[in-house]
Order: structure tokens, then sequence, then C-alpha cells
């Protein structure tokens, strides 16, 4: 990251960068770490292209969904996203209404509805008629019926024969749908679905098939030229899922030739309740098997082991305090004892560069009565008072056990958080830059505190986590691709009690456990080679350089293609799609693979300076 702030030092000329740095430091805006920088606010930002002329450059589409449907509504808020993150203009329009929509005033329209002829119904040749005019069409979701508005598309869609449906067991990337996925199968459980068993034309590209019991592959997502445009079939319904909008945003790319768009670029692993008293414990099976105590295991193994593992797969932690595991709810009641062993590992976490956030003074979600399942057994708090006095109560002990360290990281008990409870964290704690939730809701009830990638109203940036646990998992793998084919981030959590917990550690010993986060860790950097190892409160400030930055790109017949930036901070990362091979001809950005598997179509750009230009061979 040094050379983050060289290249701003270059580019905003020398006595005014000095100038603006030495501010930034003297009024805490840049911070310091062992490793990286902290980025707290961003620069001045540097545009390059009048506001209008940017939002004329965004791609436009527009989404023809159903309201009346409880699956198209799921669909028509992951899109919302999806577009979002992409920098695209979207507009969502009710399916039924299709025929008041002129369709080439857009580069994309999409379907997202499954009732077809209920929606769609005449309109269906038109929408033909502005994909075989040069229009890109996306069909992404399943019909219900291979009816009268099928029978209209199908030849457009590349498909040769059609019959009944069918399910499938499992999803093979015969393409790089999203970074990093060609090649990759995911059966299981999980992935089981229901496709149309179509056979399609031989100068149709498969993107990816369905596996069925039968071991024979049915396309899934395949894209058909027809005309002078071009259309995108998904030929399932899993789409509509929380953790597919990375699928959704690669199918979108498929069909608009060369794109671009900001990513965060970093990785970051979150450990849960670590340092917090539960290393005190005792532990039969820990007794047993390593013959220690809880303490010595997690201070002789589990620990040393994990700095290890950050070390060899390049990967920032954070881990997050909490105090006690009383359930008092009362500040009249609050008691804590300075506990060593707290202070060893939270010391240790520091020592080796890494993050301490809050997690809280106990374990009780801030939620009021009724905010949260009753199963879970959590005592609710009186009132927003109190919630933020246990939080004022964290930080004296935080800075009575460590004294330099600022609580800038705010993650909830059990991912709980009510509306009362954020304000509870956002009043009391005084250094706060983000808060990190969870990506999708996981079926839980209650206040389950899920974001997107976002820098909220107040400032606080919300970075959420998207996979947990040490085992390996095929679902997590898949959300891996995903969400690092979107926002470019991987966002990990995992608790260090795992080893204790039957459910979440598989019953497996520590030491298969280990091996298996170890394969978690080296998939995602086969997958995503270049993502940066950051800590939350790092991460949040790439976060922050993302959300600010808005790039579009010219390309012209020779290959040259020409790049503007608007909200430039002195540095900025995005994600490349192209069928072509991108070659750097300056020094105005840097080009590479995402995945380190090579053979794909996704790049990462390093763009180094406001306005930016390669060559496509």
């Amino acid at each position: 990251m040094k050379g983050y702030y060289h290249k701003i030092y270059l580019y905003m000329l020398a006595a005014i960068a000095a100038v603006l740095i030495f501010l930034l430091i003297n009024s805490g805006a840049l911070v310091k770490t062992s490793a990286q920088a902290v980025v707290l606010a961003l620069p001045e930002l540097t545009d390059s292209l009048p506001a209008e002329e940017m939002a004329a450059a965004r791609p436009t589409a527009l989404v023809l969904y159903d309201p009346g449907s409880e699956q198209s509504l799921k669909y028509q808020k992951n899109l919302e996203r999806v577009f979002r993150w992409l920098d695209m203009d979207a507009r969502f329009l009710d399916a039924r209404h299709g025929d008041t929509a002129f369709y080439p005033e857009y580069d994309l329209v999409m379907v997202a509805c499954s009732d077809w002829e209920g929606t769609i119904g005449d309109d269906a040749g038109r929408l033909l008629g502005y994909a075989e005019e040069g229009g890109r069409l996306l069909l992404g979701l399943m019909p219900d019926e291979p009816g009268s508005v099928y029978r209209t598309l199908y030849r457009g869609m590349g498909v040769v024969e059609y019959g009944d449906y069918v399910t499938i067991q499992g999803l093979h990337f015969t393409q790089e749908l999203l970074p990093g996925s060609l090649g990759q199968r995911f059966e299981g459980e999980t992935f089981e679905d229901v496709a149309l068993g179509v056979q399609v034309e031989t100068d149709s590209l498969v993107l990816a098939a369905g596996l069925t019991e039968q071991d024979r592959e049915v396309p899934v997502v395949w894209r058909h030229d027809t005309g002078r445009g071009r259309i995108l079939t998904f030929n399932a319904t899993a789409i509509t899922g929380d953790l597919w909008t990375g699928v959704a945003a690669g199918c979108i790319q498929s069909l608009l030739g060369e794109t671009i768009w900001p990513v965060i670029n970093t990785k970051t692993v979150f450990i849960d309740d670590f340092p917090s008293p539960q290393y005190n414990s005792e532990s039969e099976v820990i007794q047993r098997d390593y013959n220690r105590t809880v303490r010595e295991f997690f201070r002789d193994i589990w620990w040393p082991a994990m700095q290890s593992a950050a070390v060899r797969y390049n990967v920032g932690y954070v881990g997050l305090f909490i105090a006690t595991y009383d359930d008092v709810v009362d500040p009249e009641d609050f008691f804590y004892t300075m506990d060593p062993t707290e202070q060893y590992f939270g010391n240790s976490l520091l020592d080796n560069g890494f993050e301490m956030g809050a997690h809280g003074y106990n374990h009780q979600s801030l939620a009021l009565a009724g905010q949260v399942p009753a199963d879970l057994g959590y005592t609710p708090w009186g009132s927003v008072g109190d919630m933020e006095a246990s939080l004022a109560e964290l930080v004296d002990i935080t800075r009575e056990l460590f004294p330099e360290v600022k609580l800038y990281t705010y993650v909830p008990p059990s991912n709980y958080l009510s509306a009362e409870g954020r304000q509870a964290v956002v009043e009391a704690l005084p250094d706060l830059q983000v808060i990190s939730g969870v990506y999708t809701m996981e079926g839980e009830e209650g206040t389950v505190c899920v974001q997107d990638f976002d820098v909220a109203a107040d400032g606080v940036v919300e970075f959420p986590r998207a996979t947990s646990g040490m085992l390996e998992d095929e679902f997590d793998r898949f959300s891996t691709l995903s969400l690092g084919g979107l926002y470019g981030v991987y966002s990990h959590f995992i608790h260090p009690d795992d080893i204790l917990d039957e459910e979440r550690g598989g019953g497996l010993g520590w030491h298969q456990q280990y091996q298996q986060f170890c394969e978690k860790q080296q998939f995602e950097n086969s997958c995503f080679a270049g993502l940066r190892p950051m800590t939350a409160v790092q991460a949040a400030g790439a976060l922050r350089v993302a959300d600010a930055l808005d790039v579009t790109v010219q390309v012209e017949a020779d290959g040259t293609v020409r790049g503007w930036c608007n909200g430039f901070s002195g540095q900025g990362w995005c994600y490349l799609r192209t069928e072509r091979t991108p070659k750097m001809t300056n020094e105005s950005c840097s080009i590479s693979p995402v995945s380190g598997q090579g053979g794909g179509y996704y790049y990462l750009v390093q763009i180094d300076q406001p306005v930016f230009s390669f060559k496509l061979e």
C-alpha cells in the first residue's frame, strides 16, 4: 500500500500532495498500521469527464419482472444489487407492461420472471425483433411452461429441440462465466434444480451445464447470436438465490462484450470471539486428544497454526473482542475482572499486524424484546441507552487491556442487530468505521444484520461476511466464486471453538479441520490470484475507494481501449471482462488475469492515472 500514497504524490503534484497528506495524517484520516495504511477518509477526488458525460456512458438495462411472483420479486432485489455494483442504470418494469417500453433505448433487456405466457405474452415477437436488430436479450429464468412464447423465441435462443423438464444434480462451468470458474463442478443436494431438456446449436456458446442422474449434461447457461444481436439464456431457477448474484452478473457481462467495473480487491478472514473468555473453559476432548487445557491448546497449537496459514495463504485477520459471556443487560450490574488470557491473545493478534474489532461487552445481541428468536436464549436489552452503555464498557475494557487499540470494526453477536442496536453502535464506538453483518439471511428470522457491500448514509461502511467455517463446503466454494466474481472480495468468518462444536466441527479433529481451512484458502487463491490481504478496516477503506470510482471505456476499431475515471483517489482496481487479450501499452494501468488458473475472460486492472489506455488483441 505504500505505492498507493506514492501514486497520489505523483499525480496530485508534489507541493499539493505533500500538504494534503500532512493535513490528513494530522487529522487522523490516514492511520499507519504495521503493514498497510488504513483509509478513514478519501483525499480530494479527481474527475476526468463531466458528470453528465460519465452518466451518459453508463450501460442501460430494462428488467421485465413479475411483481405478483415472490420468486421474481426476490430476483429483482438481487438484480438491484448487481446493477448497482456494475454501475449500470437499470429500470425495472412489470413484464405485463413491456409493450410500453421502447426496447432499442436499452443496451440490455432482461426477462426476470418465469410466467412467460402470463407476462410477456404477445410481446415475445417484439423482444425477438429487438435482439435480431442488434439488441442484447437476457432470458434470465426458466419458463414455467414452454408454451407459445417459448415457441416464438426458441430458434433465436439457439435451441434446436426441447422436451421435458429434467432434474439436475449439480453445475459444471464449461466456460469462465465467473473468474476462476472454468472447469469447476459443484454437486450435491444444495445444487439440485430443474432445467428444460434442450439441445442447442453447435455455434451456441455453452457457459454452464447441469449434471443429470444419467451422467449427462443439459445446457443451463448459453449464448447465441441471432441476426445482428445476441440472446443469453439461463435455463434453471437457482439464480434467484442471494448468493447467485455473481452468476447473474456473469450472464450480463457475457452479453455486453467488453465490460469494466470497480472492485474492492481484498480478502479478509474474521475470527469471532477472539480474544474472549472461552479459552479459560474446560474440554474433555482437548484433554484427551492433546493432553492440554483449552487455553494451552489454543496457545500452543491453534493460534500458531492460524498465524502460519495467514502467512502461507496471504490473508488478513480481524479478531473480534468479547469481554465476558455473562447475560447481564443492566448497566448497573456490569462487572469485569481483567483476564490475562484475553490480554495474551489480543496482544499476539496485534503483534502480528492484525486488527482487533468489537464483538460486544457480552454475547447478548443488541436487540429489544421480540427481535431475536427466543430459541437462541438471548436476554433482550431494555433500551438503546443500555446497549450504548455495554459498548462503552467494552471500550473502557479495551483501553485498559490494549491502550493503543481503536475499535474500528463491529460484528454483531450471532449476526443479529436491530435498528436500535445499530444506533447504539454508531453512538457508542467513537472510532467506528465498519459494521460487518452477513450477505444473506440464510433462512434465519428476526433482525439479522443483512448487508450489501456499501457505504451507508451515515458514512459507516457495510462490509458483510459471505462465507464461514473451517470445513470444506461445496456451497461455500460456489459462493466464493460468485461474490468474488462480482465484488472482487473474499470475506470469510470462523469461530475458534469449531473444534468444540459438534455441528460446526463436523466431529473432526483439529488437524482435519485445519487442513480443510487451508484448502479453502488455496481455492480462493487459485480463483482470485490478485486479491490483497487486508484487515476489516483496511478492506472498508478499499470499499470506499471502489464506491467512489466511476469508470468508462471506449474500444476503438484497432483494439485500443481508452478509459476515463471520475472519483479517482490516486489508484483504483477494476475487473475487465473481454474475450480478447489485453496488452499494456503505457504506465497508466497494469493488467493481470484475475484467476491464477489462466485461460479465461477476466482481468484485474490496476488504474494508476484517471485517464488510462491499453490494447486488445
